[in-house]
């Protein structure tokens, strides 16, 4: 049974990058990450990706952090391109493949969106899955988030169109989590 006390979150800071690296260096965990990089290095992909993350939060168009479980960072939760018109952000999250399937990352969501939500001043998260990632959209239905539709060929990655199924939740479903 999972215990949500042993889930603790920070801020990311540069002594991560060692399991940021990690992460980003795992095609499993990238394969529907959308990671967007002309690196091929995991240590120059972490490095990108903490200061992405350092950016965000300083721009006030998002915010990342890292999620510890016993200490021990195994995940990243985070918001990012701030909408402000709409009062909107989108919704990113990875997870360390060695906690897959242990409901982690739902719990994590569950406890880190409410003061996301607080944080940015937010009507709504977005959360945009490939098809082909059953994990994330299993995981999106099982906390509440409206699955609004497909959006067909709308990106590219690795020079192929891809699909996106675009999901949200809004601050008045919080209370669902």
């Amino acid at each position: 049974m999972l215990q949500p006390e042993r889930l603790h979150f920070r801020d990311f800071s540069p002594a991560d990058l060692f399991v940021v690296a990690h992460a980003m260096g795992d095609a499993r965990l990238t394969a529907f990450y959308g990671l967007e990089t002309e690196h091929s290095d995991a240590r120059a992909i972490a490095q990108e990706q903490l200061d992405w993350y350092a950016s965000v939060a300083s721009e006030g168009s998002g915010w990342w952090q890292a999620v510890l479980l016993d200490g021990a960072v195994i995940a990243a939760v985070g918001l990012y391109d701030h909408d402000d018109e709409a009062d909107s952000a989108d919704l990113g999250y990875w997870l360390l493949p060695d906690h897959w399937g242990q409901g982690w990352m739902d719990q994590a969501l569950r406890q880190w969106l409410p003061s996301a939500f607080a944080r940015l001043d937010l009507h709504s998260v977005v959360a945009y899955v490939e098809p082909g990632n059953a994990a994330s959209t299993r995981l999106l239905d099982r906390l509440g988030f409206c699955h609004e539709g497909l959006l067909r060929d709308c990106s590219k990655r690795d020079g192929a169109y891809v699909s996106l199924q675009r999901y949200s939740l809004l601050v008045s479903e919080l209370a669902a989590l």
